[in-house]
């Protein structure tokens, strides 16, 4: 295998920990296991073994291999999976708009997870979610979810045409303290505000004395965690 291109059909995780989350969440979409022969033999070795043989996965060791696809030292594990798509099947859409960072990507697929959300629509981006950089940054939260991808915020809108939605813009008129969100519904998440603002006049924004300096990842982490908070 060469190292990753996004127009391949396979991707893969690097580590152990990774590989792990994937043979839970996304099993039948792994080709195989890469292991180095440097490999400590301890209690994630064997739960990862034991994942291998119940899902009858094939093993190998080649540390060439893993060496040559590694992107960060003491990397003993490789996943190497068949790229999944899956359909939304939930009432509850994160659209993530005109996102191109791996990293900001990463993070915020990590609390959308850990709030619950596992519907991910990515509009107007060249982003590869499959990339390595991705499924590291988000720490293998992207097996718990289902994403697709959209080149038009209309045509995704036009899918959904029973979805609330409720995009975040600045000065959008509201606080995020007034949003009472509705299922089936769709948060809309934008990268650079300039993009949103010509598709929406209205929306909500979250209070800070600087947005500006608010980072992508914490005013996301902030506005899925309302939306989790407004459900239990």
């Amino acid at each position: 295998m060469e190292t990753y291109n996004k127009l391949d059909s396979k991707s893969y995780c690097l580590g152990m920990s990774l590989t792990i989350e994937a043979l839970l969440h996304k099993a039948k979409y792994i080709e195989k296991i890469v292991l180095s022969n440097k490999a400590n033999k301890n209690n994630q070795l064997d739960y990862l073994l034991q994942l291998c043989e119940l899902n009858n996965i094939v093993l190998v060791y080649d540390d060439s291999l893993i060496d040559k696809l590694s992107i960060k030292e003491n990397c003993y594990c490789i996943g190497i999976f068949n790229k999944f798509y899956n359909n939304l099947d939930s009432k509850k859409h994160i659209v993530l708009y005109e996102f191109n960072d791996y990293g900001e990507l990463g993070t915020i697929l990590r609390s959308s997870v850990s709030f619950d959300f596992h519907d991910i629509v990515i509009v107007n981006s060249d982003i590869d979610y499959f990339d390595p950089r991705c499924i590291r940054a988000s720490m293998g939260s992207i097996f718990h979810c289902n994403i697709v991808h959209y080149d038009k915020l209309m045509d995704y809108i036009n899918d959904y045409p029973d979805n609330f939605i409720y995009p975040f813009v600045p000065n959008g008129g509201h606080e995020l303290c007034e949003l009472k969100a509705y299922e089936p519904y769709s948060v809309i998440i934008p990268q650079e505000y300039r993009g949103l603002c010509k598709e929406f006049k209205e929306g909500y924004y979250v209070k800070h004395k600087n947005l500006n300096e608010m980072s992508l990842s914490s005013l996301s982490s902030i506005v899925l965690s309302y939306l989790y908070h407004q459900t239990i």
